[in-house]
């Protein structure tokens, strides 16, 4: 699985519609029995990187994104273990680490299972999207998210 996209802009959030389906997490892999039984929870995460090409995910090799590295220049996650039977607005603040890279790659993962990587989660959790669009003007964040963004 390769993750990102070419892109060099720089919102200041992810907005979208989401609604999500929560059931009890039933399937585990090695190491991960402590999560059964646990409400499953959705997961919309953005993230701008100054990568020079595509990162190759490898479930078999455990080589994941490490969102703590300096080539994170944006971050901004969303999780909830909450159902909603109608679409509920959302919006993604980016926390920018650094203002002195420029973006190369966009990446935009949505799962309806958080610990789908570890092949742990709910069979029946789903999660929709819909009119995902980019916000670039602070002043239309709440307080709370632009105290998130440190974008200058």
């Amino acid at each position: 699985l390769d993750w990102g996209v070419p892109f060099t802009s720089r919102p200041v959030a992810l907005k979208g519609y989401y609604k999500y389906t929560s059931k009890p997490i039933n399937r585990t892999d090695k190491g991960m029995d402590s999560y059964k039984n646990q409400l499953d929870k959705a997961q919309i995460t953005i993230a701008l990187t100054d990568w020079n090409g595509t990162f190759r995910i490898n479930t078999t090799d455990g080589k994941f994104v490490d969102f703590n590295s300096p080539e994170i220049i944006a971050y901004g996650r969303l999780e909830s273990d909450k159902s909603y039977s109608d679409y509920v607005e959302f919006t993604i603040p980016l926390e920018y680490r650094y203002t002195d890279k420029t973006p190369k790659y966009i990446i935009i993962s949505a799962a309806a299972s958080y610990l789908g990587d570890y092949f742990t989660g709910a069979e029946g959790s789903t999660l929709y999207l819909d009119e995902l669009t980019f916000e670039y003007d602070v002043t239309k964040l709440t307080e709370e998210q632009k105290s998130k963004v440190h974008y200058k």
